[in-house]
């Protein structure tokens, strides 16, 4: 049940006055100056906290000639997987299916039952094993996409480690490139396997070479700004705000205790010295007025 913040009478759902129908007090307007600093003295801190988050997402994805270029390069190990690495052929009669070892075939054989037509083809006694390594080399193949993926992701969202991301982008970038030439080795064997075969052929392309040159970009371009470093510019007073705003949530200090305005910067001494002229004209033109 409400209660008058002045006297504690409790209040009912027929009370709707603002006014206390115990005291009289309005009850809008009870401690309302306190309420006001204490709500600035947030204002003040959460703004703080909002400023450096901003700042730091620009820093990171903008802050300069380094950080736009690798906004452009996170997308190439991406492009570069619609470049084909190979391709394989199922000839049967009155049928034939062609796949290529690129982003928008790997797609395809995920979507269209190529999957489940390939598994069921493992259990042949003529062509198992060449289709068992044709699975094999799928999933393999599968692995350098999905680390374009976590590449571009992650780039995006370097922001959420100013001094960690560029060296755990490199990392996955150097990581992914491998299991490019991984993938690579896996179509040779298994275009070398098929060889000649009349169900089953394949051939091998050169996509997997541009794709790993790709990841290898993005891993130096990381490894140049993680050398250089980014630098995040703040507002005067922006970290002290914050560095009290975390104690503030931490309980280590009390916001009716802290002063206003928390931080004093140079912006808030001049908006204390336009309300100390305000203060002064208004008393002068007053003294005028009681002298008349």
């Amino acid at each position: 049940m409400a209660k008058c913040p002045k006297c504690g009478a409790p209040l009912h759902i027929y009370n709707v006055s603002q006014f206390c129908p115990k005291c009289g007090v309005n009850m809008r307007y009870v401690n309302f100056e306190e309420n006001f600093l204490k709500e600035a003295k947030i204002a003040e801190l959460t703004q703080a906290v909002v400023h450096m988050k901003v700042r730091r997402l620009k820093a990171a994805l903008i802050g300069g000639k380094l950080q736009i270029m690798r906004l452009v390069i996170m997308i190439l190990p991406l492009v570069s997987m619609l470049i084909p690495s190979g391709s394989y052929t199922v000839s049967l009669p009155y049928y034939s299916h062609s796949v290529q070892f690129g982003l928008l075939g790997l797609y395809g054989v995920f979507t269209n039952g190529d999957l489940a037509y390939i598994g069921d083809m493992c259990s042949s006694l003529l062509f198992g094993d060449l289709f068992k390594s044709l699975k094999m080399t799928v999933f393999v193949y599968a692995v350098p996409a999905v680390f374009s993926v976590i590449v571009f992701l992650a780039s995006v969202l370097c922001f959420i480690s100013i001094k960690n991301m560029q060296k755990i982008i490199a990392g996955i970038s150097c990581v992914g490139a491998l299991t490019a030439i991984v993938s690579a080795a896996f179509i040779f064997r298994f275009s070398s396997a098929a060889s000649g075969n009349a169900v089953l052929s394949a051939s091998s392309g050169f996509g997997w070479l541009v794709t790993a040159a790709a990841f290898a970009a993005v891993a130096v371009m990381n490894i140049i700004i993680d050398k250089k470093g980014i630098d995040v510019v703040y507002d005067e007073g922006v970290e002290e705000r914050v560095a009290v705003y975390r104690k503030y949530k931490n309980g280590e200090v009390s916001i009716d205790d802290l002063p206003q305005p928390v931080v004093e910067t140079a912006e808030t001494r001049k908006i204390d010295e336009e309300i100390a002229k305000e203060e002064a004209l208004v008393k002068a033109n007053s003294d005028g007025e009681a002298a008349k």
